[in-house]
């Protein structure tokens, strides 16, 4: 797939687009992606391309083995459980002033987020249904104004987005995850803040309980 420079920087445009097939296990852990190669694969030149993957390396997205390779990293157990404290302890954080500031048009949107979510609960959309996912969590920070914590969030986690991918593009989308969102929109509409705050943790837990199932069924991506 080649890149057409417009007036973002070329190499931001190259990072972002390497960034995102890595998240979305395009380039699966462990896959070699020298800088030929994907100069070749993204028809660009080297220049952005060294510039991406030293910024990859820094954000924990591929490791560099001088003289040798450069291979997108495998997930990290260990950084996925911080990132999910990260994310679990931001989340649920800001549930009181979300709680206090929303309204009736934000539980509408959310709600909306949810029906797009079933349209795409087959495996072969699992990145659909992560991008919304996401924006249902994100609509949350941006109510309650902490915008900045979920840059936050989507900066540093790397580990715990691609094990989310991981198991939608394995295992598939689960109903479960479906009707946890039902809960919150339906504890934002009653402006229960507690029972909203205890829904988030549970939702989040999931994936700690995903965690050692698919290192097991995977292994060659951890």
């Amino acid at each position: 797939m080649k890149i057409i420079n417009n007036s973002n920087s070329l190499n931001d445009v190259t990072y972002n687009k390497i960034r995102e097939d890595i998240m979305n296990m395009t380039l699966e852990p462990g896959m070699d992606v020298s800088v030929q190669k994907l100069s070749e694969r993204y028809g660009v030149s080297r220049t952005p391309v060294r510039e991406a993957v030293v910024r990859l390396q820094q954000s924990g997205l591929v490791e560099i083995y001088p003289q040798r390779k450069t291979v997108v990293s495998k997930i990290d157990l260990q950084r996925v459980r911080e990132e999910w404290f990260i994310r679990t302890s931001l989340e649920s954080a800001v549930i009181d002033e979300f709680i206090r500031k929303c309204s009736e048009l934000v539980a509408d949107t959310m709600q909306e987020l949810i029906n797009k979510q079933k349209k795409y609960m087959d495996k072969k959309y699992f990145r659909e249904f992560y991008f919304k996912d996401n924006r249902f969590h994100q609509l949350i920070f941006q109510t309650a104004g902490e915008e900045l914590s979920w840059f936050t969030i989507e900066e540093v986690a790397s580990h715990y987005n691609r094990i989310r991918l991981l198991y939608g593009k394995m295992e598939g989308v689960q109903p479960s995850d479906i009707d946890k969102h039902v809960k919150m929109v339906a504890a934002t509409r009653k402006r229960d803040v507690e029972g909203m705050r205890k829904i988030v943790m549970e939702h989040s837990n999931t994936l700690l309980d995903r965690v050692q199932v698919m290192s097991k069924q995977y292994p060659q991506f951890f």
